[in-house]
């Protein structure tokens, strides 16, 4: 039988060197450290009882998922490697468990907890007799081919210790006889964030199983988005009463309405566009915007044409008003514009405002028109915008969407599931909307943006422009080509780029990662807790808003 392994053996060799604790992963080392900050204890009849050190203290005990399990935090005097291996060690003997292990830490600072029990393949080569007979001086064989795969054995160690199975998994792994060996291991995994909105399974631009998307729950693992970010959504106004749109108070310029609210029963389409970069995520109700914790405001520099009683699609404006609008947006701070409108003939003072805004750090996002033309027309076709055409679920241009030389690039902006005026208002009866148009593309594109500089607020317009087009997934010839542009804007890859990995949110510890030690420091602190480092999310409480965003963090930073 294998002997007594401790974390002094696995770990030690003069000074610590945390990096020999490892598992094999098909002969691939798999590098492990210890958290200190809690252990692991079993009982196969039951739920374990709380070790000595935490009688008393139920804050400090947790029931695992996987049943007979519980996690158990250490106390601040235990959190040294040699004290959680002095415990481990007593624990290990005490006949009230029936397996005591270390927390392991995996990639991504995720635990990993080795359970008795090995998951053994071998290969087509191992005499099957040998192999059986070596598995055996083990424990028990409890299936031969687990779970239908063939030369697959699960095998119930009779060690007590998780240390003593991680050592004994890498000894069979290391034999030319078995494909991989390793523990049947508890471990922790983060999804990418699925967002818990109702309507949320309906924006394919988001997410959706073929692909053809961008990205965003993945996205939303680095950033969703800062509140230092303001994209302005220069258009027909937002209903600034509506339950589901992240947004600050606008500013009207039509004089029809006050705070940038719609003037008219005709004036939908911002509140529909405002959607698209910032609804509000996680609130059980709705949509989701991309960038749903940056603001987004309204300037009103339109009022949609209600004639003769009837909505005809078309703004009206002065230029004076967007003109106003446009100054106004970088005024106040607003990073990120959006015009889902245009192919009007060219004004040189919107032009210019464009233009002296941009040289300023104003980064600006137009809707490439929706006529399935090959001429972008104004202001898309500017120096100072960007043009975005839209695309289809299915990773086609869509039929309307025009295109042609100057487009930058493409998003979803068909069948979009979006914001709508709220009440009785707007294009429906209810808070959403299905639309199409590249007057979507534009603020899916926008909002992209904006989580960009959520993370790296440092970029001028000229470097938002290299990082959206250098991630954008190629579609269409190789390259940049007038049907895509530079391809299909992608949230994640573009986040990718800019995160240097020096957010560390939720790290109130400060060792340089998120990790259980946070999360369990802001179990800890529960409750009323102004200023303190707990309160992550900045409410004055700290409670679950702030336990999402840990996990929201988890990791290495």
């Amino acid at each position: 039988m294998l002997q007594f392994i401790t974390l002094t053996s696995l770990l030690l060799s003069g000074a610590p060197q945390e990096s020999q604790i490892s598992y094999s992963h098909f002969k691939t080392t798999i590098d492990l450290t210890v958290d200190v900050s809690m252990i692991a204890v079993f009982d196969e009849d039951e739920v374990p009882e709380a070790p000595f050190f935490v009688k008393g203290n139920p804050s400090a005990f947790s029931e695992s998922s996987v049943f007979g399990w519980a996690y158990v935090k250490t106390t601040q005097k235990m959190q040294t490697l040699a004290a959680v291996e002095r415990v481990v060690d007593k624990l290990a003997l005490d006949a009230g468990y029936d397996f005591v292990s270390p927390v392991f830490l995996g990639e991504g600072g995720l635990p990993y907890i080795p359970t008795r029990d090995l998951l053994v393949m071998r290969t087509t080569e191992s005499n099957q007799e040998v192999v059986e007979t070596l598995l055996r001086s083990h424990g028990e064989i409890l299936d031969t081919n687990f779970s239908g795969m063939e030369r697959v054995y699960r095998i119930r160690t009779t060690l007590t210790d998780g240390r003593n199975v991680l050592s004994l998994a890498n000894e069979l792994a290391e034999m030319e006889m078995f494909a991989f060996a390793e523990s049947d291991a508890i471990a922790w995994v983060k999804p990418a964030h699925m967002p818990n909105d109702t309507e949320f399974n309906q924006q394919w631009g988001l997410h959706q199983s073929n692909d053809h998307d961008m990205d965003l729950p993945e996205a939303w693992d680095i950033s969703m988005g800062s509140e230092d970010i303001v994209v302005v959504v220069l258009d027909s106004g937002i209903d600034q009463n509506h339950p589901d749109i992240h947004q600050l108070t606008g500013e009207t310029f039509t004089g029809s309405s006050s705070n940038g609210n719609p003037g008219n029963g005709c004036d939908n389409h911002g509140t529909a566009v405002s959607g698209c970069v910032a609804a509000t995520i996680d609130n059980n109700q709705g949509v989701a915007g991309v960038a749903p914790h940056c603001w987004v405001r309204a300037g009103k520099i339109f009022n949609e044409m209600d004639i003769f009683g009837f909505c005809l699609g078309f703004l009206e404006f002065q230029e004076s008003w967007a003109i106003n609008g446009i100054t106004w947006a970088a005024d106040t701070g607003a990073r990120v514009t959006n015009s889902s409108w245009g192919g009007g003939s060219p004004m040189s003072g919107i032009t210019n405002a464009f233009n002296t805004t941009r040289a300023a750090g104003v980064f600006h996002v137009a809707a490439a028109g929706n006529d399935g033309s090959t001429t972008i027309g104004w202001p898309a076709n500017l120096d100072s915008l960007i043009s975005v055409a839209a695309m289809s679920s299915n990773g086609t241009l869509a039929s309307f969407s025009t295109h042609g030389n100057g487009l930058f690039i493409s998003a979803p902006g068909e069948s979009i599931r979006t914001t709508d005026r709220s009440g009785g208002d707007g294009y429906g009866s209810g808070n959403t909307t299905t639309i199409d148009g590249t007057s979507f593309a534009s603020p899916y594109t926008a909002g992209v943006a904006a989580l960009v500089l959520s993370v790296d607020p440092t970029l001028t317009p000229d470097e938002m422009e290299n990082v959206l087009s250098s991630t954008a997934v190629d579609y269409g010839n190789s390259g940049y080509d007038t049907t895509f542009g530079h391809g299909f804007v992608n949230a994640k890859a573009a986040l990718d780029l800019v995160d240097d990995g020096t957010s560390c949110v939720g790290d109130i510890n400060g060792d340089g990662s998120v990790g259980v030690a946070d999360l369990l420091a802001v179990v800890d602190q529960w409750g009323a807790c102004s200023g303190c480092d707990e309160d992550i999310d900045g409410d004055g409480i700290v409670g679950v808003g702030d336990l999402l965003a840990i996990v929201e963090a988890w990791g290495a930073c």
